[in-house]
């Protein structure tokens, strides 16, 4: 079974009911035009069930790593139809053609957050409830293993159920019952019937039941390395967990040429046209930043890029000059140094327009790790396991670390945000750069930071 599948199958859940509702309400209030022309009905039905899933999107409802408590869906999902509703009117003015006519839209909408709500509703427990849910049991009571643990028993999107651990019984697990040690796994297996063994085991030599495990999985019992696991649910790497033959023998990191190339046509294209759009912007925000503080306009400072070479980064300056004697990692984002206008540049990320510079230099690309300062990557380096394989690519405007877990002010944080950037040096493609953009787009039309 995979366990992820229930997952993705939710936002054609939501289509269908939300379309098969709409679909409805235009049956019974049904306009003469629609009648006499099905493509008509099934354009116009169309365009509503989209601007509803982009809403739905952008109220974070396919965000599973958020709460998904009803009470927060039913919210999101108000928020969400009151801003289709919204969509629509605007859409109906200029297009009068696409109107349904009468009060059919409304009533349709309010019919869908009731058959959306009910659709969640349904699935968040059939994801708990066997027949639907594995059984699993964890090996280790590792970080790794207590994480796994977690993402299970408080995401209800997961069609996954915790069994328990086995391990070392003289570390009694805190986020579920103790089965008993490593070399009863398989009796565990016999009393449970788990479905899957994920086997995140702090260290495996000389305490493998290979044997065991063998035989498990010849009965039909899936056995999954725990940084794997990991990496599927929560679409990161364990970074504090990995080893370097997890990633010299895994999958992914492949990278082909026409790949290559087409990330650098997309990302040379979108850098042009965003330049040529945003000159009448530049020149206001260049004249409000000099009003406002004495200074360049620009703020320009030496970055590592791929292969770990350095490079001129450009931005807006969104600060006051620094003082002197202030120095250190987190110097920079002293916020009470931030001015007015750098604040709203900051928030709606419109003081990284200056990059589009970077990327047509073939320094940057669209998509990527964020470039870091040379002093930073020193520091990172010595600390964070597997930091430099970020440098393998090209530094991005935004990146999947970015949509997902937003600005770092601790090394622990700038740890988490290296399992996101190793994720997409993994998966990376134009596929995966395009939800990137759309992520990023959703952030900066809301200003709020992810994470």
């Amino acid at each position: 079974m995979n366990t992820m599948s229930l997952v993705r199958r939710i936002a054609w859940l939501d289509g269908l009911s939300t379309a098969a509702v709409l679909a409805g309400a235009l049956s019974l209030w049904p306009t003469p035009d629609a009648l006499a022309n099905p493509w008509t009905l099934a354009a116009r039905l169309g365009v509503i069930v989209i601007a509803a899933l982009v809403a739905f999107y952008y109220n974070d409802l396919y965000d599973f790593e958020t709460s998904h408590a009803l009470g927060h869906v039913f919210t999101r999902l108000a928020r969400a139809l009151g801003m289709t509703a919204v969509a629509l009117a605007a859409a109906y003015v200029a297009f009068p053609g696409l109107g349904v006519g009468g009060q059919a839209a409304s009533y349709a909408l309010l019919l869908a957050l009731g058959a959306v709500i009910a659709v969640r509703a349904s699935v968040y427990t059939l994801a708990k409830r066997e027949p639907f849910a594995e059984r699993v049991v964890i090996m280790g009571r590792s970080a790794l293993a207590v994480d796994l643990a977690e993402q299970i028993q408080t995401r209800a999107d997961l069609a996954m159920t915790l069994v328990g651990f086995v391990g070392d019984p003289a570390v009694a697990p805190q986020t579920g019952p103790h089965l008993g040690g490593y070399e009863e796994i398989g009796d565990v297996v016999r009393r449970h019937r788990p479905d899957r063994i994920v086997v995140a085991m702090p260290d495996r030599r000389g305490n493998l039941p290979v044997a065991d495990l063998l035989t498990c999985r010849f009965r039909g019992v899936a056995i999954e390395d725990g940084s794997t696991a990991f990496e599927r649910l929560t679409r990161r790497l364990p970074v504090e967990s990995l080893t370097p033959s997890a990633l010299i023998f895994g999958g992914g990191f492949r990278i082909s040429r026409t790949q290559v190339l087409l990330q650098r046509l997309l990302s040379g294209a979108v850098a042009a046209l965003g330049l040529v759009c945003a000159i009448p912007f530049v020149a206001i925000v260049a004249a409000l930043i000099k009003l406002e503080s004495p200074g360049p306009v620009l703020f320009i400072q030496e970055r590592i890029g791929r292969g770990g070479r350095p490079f001129r980064l450009i931005k807006f300056r969104t600060m006051r000059p620094e003082e002197p004697a202030r120095d250190g990692v987190w110097a920079r984002d002293n916020a009470s140094r931030v001015t007015r206008c750098g604040a709203f540049l900051r928030k709606y990320r419109f003081d990284e327009i200056p990059q589009f510079v970077n990327i047509l230099r073939g320094e940057m690309s669209l998509v990527g790790p964020r470039p870091e300062m040379a002093s930073n990557v020193v520091t990172f380096s010595a600390v964070i396991p597997f930091y430099n394989l970020r440098h393998e690519v090209r530094p991005g405007l935004t990146g999947w670390a970015q949509v997902r877990a937003g600005y770092s002010m601790s090394t622990e944080e700038v740890t988490r945000k290296l399992c996101y950037d190793l994720y997409y040096v993994k998966h990376m493609s134009v596929a995966f750069d395009l939800r990137i953009i759309f992520d990023t787009v959703k952030f900066v039309l809301s200003g709020k930071r992810p994470g």
